[in-house]
């Protein structure tokens, strides 16, 4: 790297380095030649020498087509490592992605190679910071610039990365999204006359007439590469070129770069057209496929600046010289050229690529190939790059299997829309529907069609009558497409329908033995049996049928989706020791099989049974987790800040949950999420009454009922949300409605057999009876409802039927019960690490303790004279605290209140002050 190099840029390199020094991403862009590489080169240099940890890629274009290559250049360095940091079910899929081990036969998807990456990088910024350069950002390989552009939504600190983008001349890049913000994007321009003159002064081994220079100029328009290559050309003529001779080449690089290979020896020129039909040339593949030692052609190669060659790896100095070289060759020379290169390579993918464009004939045997490479790279966790394949595949089946060709087609379709490329998994179902000479080919790609293009109802429902026409009369076809009618019209609000579908599929699943498909309408029927309000408990007998015969099917999205809402069936039927065991396991073996999306979904539900089963640790830490992974995924953000908050609620802090609930509700507002408005609703209302806000949750809960249809199911159990409404109409003196809506929830909760739910219930009638003004009574509701609980209750609600006891025995200023009753929702909450109830504890408990108006301030309760009495003993704070079942915080509030009621500033003052009074 030389300063000639940066010739005319130094404003340009001002501006990306200062972009770097404030952790911005800098992406340069412009068209091929013009600079952006030296640029890099520069920039780059600098940056190490700050401290930055660099890791670099260069891919080129034959190497689009290989899943994965572009990340395994930038993490080559870096393995180790990531094997070091990352959990097994994120480094299993790495490890398959990037070829350092085989795919294990269970399910992988690319969303844990993702995470895996992202791990990795957050990783390694917590070291110092992390540059990402990426050369030539256009030809990395999709299921690579999907992994940077996941990343790169993120990512917050700490990584950035460095991007050049090929660009035609005027264009604008496209690239900015696989860099993490803020990006600037820098557009390389042409040199001016006196830079290129400058150029070619210093970069040539002789100078050049002035006059032919600036000809060079004009030829080149400001191109640094293309003025090199002519002035190159110009001195290589034999006889000089006058100023009234047109230059030796014509104006088209392609023709420049052909006379400057055609002094190159036909040996030489053959070893480069094998490196350049190579995606990844190295010099031990290029001398196998040319069968002879190619040291002395190599030299001279790299003598006249064609290619570089560092760790065994060869590499054009510029693309246009592998696009010229590929070119250049006659269309028989590359099908032998690839023929050749088949024959030495030992990655699937390549194999099958080469073999590919040996031949532009139908090949049953190439074809079965193409298949096997595509199920190498979707096992590797690569799906776009599988849908390649599969569609290539296709092309390379003869035309007198059409059955293979449509069945390949529908792979396509299905790879596709698991790498998220709807349109294309649209388009290639299309074709294999029009071919398909059979119905079950046929409907399989019409239900990927349907998938494809749900959100258009039309299109939806017509295509499905299709689907419905072609597998009428096949029990398994038949079972599949009312499995989907049945989605379709539940999604539509369709209940009946629903219904109606879900029940006809399990019977015809049962007829033909397609248990999975038996799994999938008990889930269907289910869900419209807990919409729809079902006093039969038939949605529990559903549930307990799904699961049962999931649990002996191998883990599927369906079989997932069976044994989570059996788990949560336990939840509503108050049976939390066996939902914290349902759930563990099946969050473990899903992440034992890498599947980052129904890890997500499983622990929306782990973290709801965590919750109600008093382990509010364990509920903050799958809601984090939930919350984190959904982001990361960019799957209804939503969602998940809904789940964290319950989780903050439950296990974290009062202000954290009224945080997430409230951006939870402002992003369904944002994208009209119906389904989930109701439970951010609800959400935000249990943060308000938490934070001692009765007018702020019964809003909140209020606005419930206008998505109650489309969102909150019937069940109590399901979204408990009913009890907290009730307090806070209570707290705010509408008694009226809440003793409606006591009555009406009541009713359900019998119905339902929702023994569960009674507890909060009773919570809140002995608040209403207490707030109707007769406490003793209500005192007696709680003994009863506690009593009554047996062994089907939720913890925290025991724990807030003591917070309520206490609540009530003050009103009747029944001091020492109300002490008791806050002690032991204090030890309760403790237990079920409910930090932010045990601060209301610990609040009411102190307001027990704050003087009469008839008390004189020199007079201590109970409490407050034990706390003076440990301070006169010397005791800390933290050991106070341990004494009188206190926190730290409790304690310091009432001294900083004794301060102030005594006018003091410290603890020898306090006490000076307490001793003049008692003298008094």
């Amino acid at each position: 790297m030389t300063d000639d190099e940066l010739i005319g840029r130094a404003g340009l390199v001002d501006r990306a380095q200062k972009q770097l020094e404030t952790a911005g991403s800098v992406l340069l862009y412009g068209p091929t030649g013009i600079g952006k590489s030296a640029i890099g080169r520069s920039l780059v240099a600098e940056r190490a020498l700050a401290g930055c940890r660099v890791l670099s890629a260069a891919p080129s274009q034959s190497e689009a087509g290989l899943p994965y290559v572009t990340l395994l250049d930038l993490l080559s360095d870096q393995l180790e490592l990531a094997w070091q940091v990352l959990p097994d079910h994120l480094r299993q899929p790495l490890e398959v992605a990037l070829l350092k081990a085989s795919a294990p036969d269970s399910v992988r998807d690319e969303l844990a190679v993702r995470l895996a990456v992202l791990h990795v990088l957050r990783r390694l910024a917590t070291n110092g910071p992390v540059l990402l350069v990426v050369d030539d950002i256009q030809w990395a390989d999709p299921s690579s610039l999907e992994v940077l552009t996941f990343c790169a939504r993120r990512l917050t600190e700490g990584v950035q990365m460095l991007a050049t983008e090929q660009v035609a001349d005027g264009d604008l890049p496209m690239m900015a999204e696989a860099c993490p913000e803020p990006v600037l994007q820098v557009e390389v321009p042409a040199l001016t006359e006196q830079d290129v003159l400058a150029l070619l002064r210093t970069r040539l081994y002789e100078p050049l007439p002035v006059r032919t220079a600036r000809r060079i100029f004009a030829a080149s328009a400001g191109n640094p590469f293309m003025a090199l290559e002519l002035g190159r050309a110009v001195l290589r003529h034999p006889e000089g070129v006058s100023p009234n001779d047109p230059l030796p080449v014509s104006s088209r690089l392609k023709t420049l770069l052909g006379d400057r290979l055609a002094d190159l020896d036909p040996g030489t020129r053959e070893l480069l057209l094998h490196a350049a039909s190579s995606p990844r040339p190295t010099v031990a593949q290029l001398a196998l496929s040319l069968g002879r030692p190619i040291d002395a052609e190599l030299a001279a190669a790299e003598r006249v600046g064609l290619i570089d060659i560092s760790s065994g790896r060869l590499r054009f100095s510029h693309p246009l010289l592998r696009e010229f070289v590929y070119a250049d060759a006659t269309s028989a020379t590359r099908r032998q050229t690839h023929a050749r290169l088949a024959a030495v390579v030992d990655e699937p993918v390549e194999i099958a690529r080469h073999r590919a464009l040996a031949t532009q004939e139908a090949d049953a045997s190439l074809a079965a190939s193409l298949d096997e490479a595509a199920t190498v790279a979707g096992g590797r966790g690569a799906p776009g790059a599988a849908a390649t394949l599969w569609r290539l595949a296709a092309d390379r089946t003869p035309s007198d299997a059409p059955g293979e060709r449509a069945s390949r087609l529908t792979c396509a379709s299905e790879a596709a829309a698991s790498a998220g490329h709807l349109a294309e998994s649209a388009e290639v179902a299309r074709l294999a529907v029009q071919i398909a000479p059979d119905a079950c080919t046929r409907v399989e790609a019409l239900l990927l069609l349907i998938d494809a293009v749900w959100s258009d109802r039309d299109e939806r429902l017509a295509l499905l009558d299709q689907a419905f026409a072609d597998a009428e009369g096949d029990d398994r076809l038949e079972a599949r497409v009312r499995i989907q009618r049945s989605a379709s019209a539940y999604f539509d609000r369709r209940l009946r329908d629903a219904a109606e579908d879900a029940h006809i599929a399990e019977e015809l699943g049962r007829r033909c033995g397609d248990t999975e498909a038996v799994v999938d309408a008990l889930n269907a029927a289910s869900s419209v049996e807990i919409h729809d309000g079902n006093t039969t408990g038939e949605s529990d007998r559903l549930l307990a049928e799904a699961a049962s015969l999931a649990a002996g099917l191998k883990l599927t999205k369906s079989v997932v989706h069976a044994r989570q809402m059996a788990a949560m069936r336990k939840l509503f039927r108050g049976e939390t020791a066996e939902a914290v065991d349902a759930i563990t396991a099946l969050t473990d073996e899903v992440r034992a099989v890498g599947a980052m999306s129904w890890l997500a979904s499983v622990l929306i539900s782990a973290t709801a049974i965590f919750e109600r089963s008093g382990r509010g640790a364990d509920a903050l830490a799958a809601g984090q987790e939930c919350l984190q992974l959904m982001l990361d995924i960019g799957d209804e953000p939503e969602v998940a800040m809904v789940v964290a908050a319950r989780a903050e609620w439950a296990g974290g802090t009062a202000t954290a949950a009224r945080d997430l609930a409230e951006a939870a509700l402002e992003r369904c507002h944002q994208v009209t999420n119906e389904e989930w408005t109701g439970p951010a609703l609800a959400s935000c209302g249990m943060a308000a009454l938490l934070l001692g806000d009765p007018q702020r949750a019964v809003a909140a809960f209020g606005a419930i009922d206008k998505f109650r249809e489309a969102a909150m199911p019937f069940d109590p159990a399901v979204i408990p949300w009913h009890a907290d409404y009730i307090e806070a109409l209570i707290a705010t003196g509408e008694t009226v409605e809440a003793a409606a809506v006591i009555t009406d929830i009541r009713d359900r909760a019998v119905k339902l057999d929702r023994q569960v739910t009674m507890v909060g219930l009773g919570r809140v009638e002995a608040l209403l009876v207490a707030k109707q003004g007769d406490p003793g009574k209500a005192l007696e509701l709680l003994d009863q409802t506690v009593a009554s609980a047996g062994d089907r209750y939720y913890p925290l609600d025991l724990a807030r039927c003591e917070l309520a006891r206490g609540r009530i025995a003050r009103q009747a200023r029944r001091r020492s019960v109300a002490r008791s009753a806050f002690l032991d929702a204090i030890e309760q909450f403790d237990r079920s690490g409910a930090p932010a109830w045990r601060e209301v504890a610990e609040t009411e408990l102190a307001r027990l303790d704050v003087p009469s108006r008839t008390r004189q301030p020199s007079e201590l309760s109970d409490n407050e004279l034990q706390i003076v009495a440990m301070v006169r003993d010397g005791s800390t704070n933290r050991e106070i605290a341990a004494a009188l079942y206190l926190s730290v915080k409790a304690v310091e509030s009432q001294l900083t209140r004794l301060y102030r009621r005594f006018g003091v500033a410290n603890r020898t003052q306090l006490l000076r002050m307490v001793d003049r009074g008692s003298a008094q």
